[in-house]
């Protein structure tokens, strides 16, 4: 099951990862709001452990994990989003969660 969650999760990564290369759309914004893809990934998180979905968390988590190294170096474009720090960073938190996967399960009882 550890694996399974990984690989959607990975997945969900590398999906999001080229649909934004493909389609470098800003975020819709509400009011100046701007929505980002981690806020889903936040909700997915939630939402995957309220309904006990293994698969929603790890859409969710991957969603997050994807922003996440842009967020901390307060990225501002989707350069800033390809940018050698962000890959990087990236990867160090896919290589996290893969190290941990098995603890990331912990609440489906697996």
């Amino acid at each position: 099951m550890n694996n399974y969650f990984f690989l959607i999760f990975l997945a969900t990564i590398i999906i999001t990862r080229l649909f934004i290369f493909i389609y470098p759309i800003p975020a819709p914004t509400f009011i100046k709001f701007r929505i980002h893809h981690y806020m889903y990934g936040v909700a997915g998180l939630l939402i995957g452990i309220m309904f006990h979905s293994i698969l929603i968390y790890a859409i969710g988590l991957g969603l997050f994990v994807d922003e996440l190294t842009y967020l901390l170096i307060q990225g501002k474009n989707h350069k800033d989003n390809y940018s050698k720090i962000s890959l990087l960073g990236t990867l160090f938190f896919v290589a996290i969660v893969f190290i941990f996967r098995n603890y990331f399960i912990l609440p489906f009882g697996v």
